[in-house]
C-alpha cells in the first residue's frame, strides 16, 4: 500500500504537541517496513521543517531517508494541478492532492485536508491517522 503522508502527520507525530494516533502510525509503519511505501514532496518537507524544532526535524529527516526519497514539486505535471485547482481547492491542497494522484497513492493520510475526500472522482483516500490506523 502506497501512503502520502501530510505534513501535520509528521508534525503530530514528532512536534511539541503530539497527537497518539500519528505517533502509532509512524510506529506502526516503522515496525512493518517495508510492507508500506511512502511518498513525500518538498512542499511537505518544507511545512515540517517551518513546525518542527531543529531536533525533531533531524528525526523526520532519518525517517524520511529510511523509507523513501523526496520528489521536487516541478516534477508533478501542472495539468493534474490545475485540475484539483479547477475544483476550487486552494493552491497547496490542489498541489498535495495531485501529488497523491500523480504518486499512485492508495491513501492520503491527514488531519485537516478532509474535505478532499467531499470530491467525487478521487483516485485515492483521504484519512485520518487513526483511520488509516485501522484500514492496515
Amino acid at each position: 500500500m502506497r501512503l502520502v503522508l501530510d505534513a501535520n502527520e509528521y508534525i503530530f507525530a514528532l512536534g511539541l504537541f503530539r497527537k497518539q494516533s500519528c505517533e502509532s502510525l509512524l510506529k506502526l509503519l516503522i515496525d512493518n517496513f517495508p510492507s508500506y511505501s511512502i511518498s513525500i514532496c518538498r512542499t511537505i518537507v518544507e511545512e515540517v521543517r517551518a513546525n518542527l524544532t531543529p531536533k525533531e526535524f533531524h528525526s523526520f529527516v532519518k525517517f524520511i531517508n529510511v523509507f523513501t526519497t523526496i520528489d521536487e514539486d516541478f516534477l508533478i505535471p501542472f495539468e493534474m494541478g490545475a485540475k484539483y485547482e479547477a475544483k476550487e481547492l486552494k493552491e497547496a491542497d490542489a498541489l498535495i492532492a495531485a501529488y497523491t494522484e500523480w504518486v499512485g497513492a492508495d491513501v492520503l493520510v491527514t488531519e485537516n485536508r478532509h474535505f478532499l475526500s467531499l470530491h467525487s472522482n478521487l483516485s485515492f483516500k483521504v484519512l485520518t491517522a487513526e483511520e488509516c490506523l485501522k484500514l492496515i
